[in-house]
């Protein structure tokens, strides 16, 4: 018969089998969002703790706040979805759209993060979530212009009305504060999209440039440390790199966008 501890051992193989087979930045997030949101649901953790406050930040030295605040995503039903949207679109995201570049699809998060932060300077809001859920929503529907949606399952909708549809959700069910959060987490999506995007293969030609925000290449190096090189027995040397592999931070960055974002094709048309 089987024991207890081999039927827990299986349990925690199947669970890492199924966490190592989301792609790492897209694990990271619903592992910060369970991490976060999930002691505050058992009462384990107040809410207060992690919610942005600059005051605290600054005069307590919290500073773990700006950062918490992205990863409290509510209670409910509503967390469920948004558990799977996120686990959905930056699933996607991560392997087809970038192609599973880990380190500009992180950078995109961060600047993602630090435009909400600077708009919310404005607005006040202590959690960040739904945010940060509407900028990576945007950036998915800017990728599948051609695809149609459905919301819970009643009406389908094309993509490029899902990100409105969500805020009147938002609008409906957590009234104009929540919907203002949705369309912080928009103005965020869409500056990202027009610097790495639109800038680079959409804009007139007088005025296209390379991606003002492309990840920076020692950023680049945390997640591509360079291999060391390696001697054949001939005495050659060797850095164990691909010959058809560009130096890093040499990529054009025209190319690059056209690699993430699939072809020549104008993000959002038809």
């Amino acid at each position: 018969m089987t024991s207890t501890f081999d039927v827990h051992l299986s349990l925690m193989s199947d669970l890492s089998s199924a966490l190592s087979a989301i792609p790492p930045v897209t694990r990271t997030l619903l592992i910060a969002t369970a991490a976060i949101t999930g002691p505050c649901l058992l009462q384990m953790l107040s809410p207060f703790h992690v919610a942005l406050s600059w005051f605290r930040v600054f005069d307590h030295y919290e500073i773990w706040r700006p950062f918490t605040a992205f990863f409290f995503g509510g209670s409910g039903f509503p967390l469920l979805y948004d558990f799977f949207l996120i686990y959905r679109n930056s699933s996607h995201l991560e392997i087809v759209v970038y192609r599973g570049d880990t380190a500009q699809y992180a950078w995109t998060h961060i600047v993602l993060a630090l435009a909400i932060l600077l708009i919310n300077t404005v607005v006040g809001h202590p959690f960040l979530f739904r945010p940060l859920l509407h900028a990576q929503t945007y950036l998915w529907c800017r990728a599948n212009p051609t695809m149609k949606v459905s919301i819970f399952g009643l009406i389908t909708i094309p993509t490029s009305l899902y990100p409105p549809a969500l805020i009147l959700l938002d609008l409906l069910t957590g009234g104009p504060g929540k919907a203002i959060g949705g369309i912080m987490g928009v103005v965020a999506g869409h500056f990202w999209w027009f610097c790495s995007s639109f800038l680079p293969l959409h804009a007139p030609a007088h005025l296209r440039r390379s991606n003002p925000l492309q990840a920076p290449v020692r950023f680049r190096a945390l997640f591509n440390p360079p291999v060391r090189p390696s001697f054949s027995a001939s005495g050659a040397t060797s850095t164990g790199t691909s010959s058809s592999r560009r130096p890093l931070g040499r990529e054009d960055p025209t190319e690059a966008v056209r690699h993430r974002w699939g072809g020549g094709q104008r993000l959002g048309g038809e």
